[in-house]
């Protein structure tokens, strides 16, 4: 479904998907949106300046997803709090899958493949293929290739045994 709010944005690729609800809070210039990427009904907040959104191809995000790539300067106060933007860049890459409710905030890098559990909060960079969760994030998997390669080796195992008896 093509999106009224996915027109703001500039720098897009092909095959891209919103619902209502996905967002351009700021920033729309700033942002980069690969191909084959889902969006739900994510919000974008992008800087005008370091604080860009770079989100390659093949990424999945669950609903209610933020990626804030700017903020406020918690060290003032009063109304310069208000005023006081601070930003830095956000990039999630190939292939990363954001659950449902979780915040990625300015400065991290998401690494190809990585899986975000939903609610998570992430404030620092994720590795590939890592599955993180919680908040803040902490890593829950190193790396999902070797569940997987894991399951394979049992498979094969179990294969052989049961050729063996028949």
């Amino acid at each position: 479904m093509f999106h009224s709010e996915l027109e703001k944005i500039p720098n897009r690729g092909e095959n891209i998907t919103c619902e209502e609800g996905f967002t351009v809070f700021h920033g729309a210039d700033n942002i980069f949106l690969g191909s084959n990427v889902s969006l739900v009904d994510t919000t974008l907040n992008a800087g005008t300046g370091i604080g860009s959104i770079i989100i390659e191809d093949y990424v999945l995000t669950g609903h209610g997803v933020k990626i804030v790539a700017r903020g406020h300067d918690y060290t003032a106060y009063n109304m310069d709090r208000h005023y006081i933007v601070t930003e830095g860049p956000v990039h999630v890459k190939e292939g990363a899958w954001l659950g449902s409710g979780s915040i990625v905030l300015a400065g991290v890098t998401i690494g190809a493949h990585a899986v975000i559990g939903a609610g998570s909060v992430v404030t620092r960079d994720v590795p590939d293929y890592a599955v993180v969760a919680g908040n803040p994030a902490r890593t829950i998997i190193r790396d999902i290739r070797r569940r997987h390669s894991f399951s394979e080796r049992v498979l094969n195992r179990l294969s052989r045994m049961l050729g063996r008896l028949f």
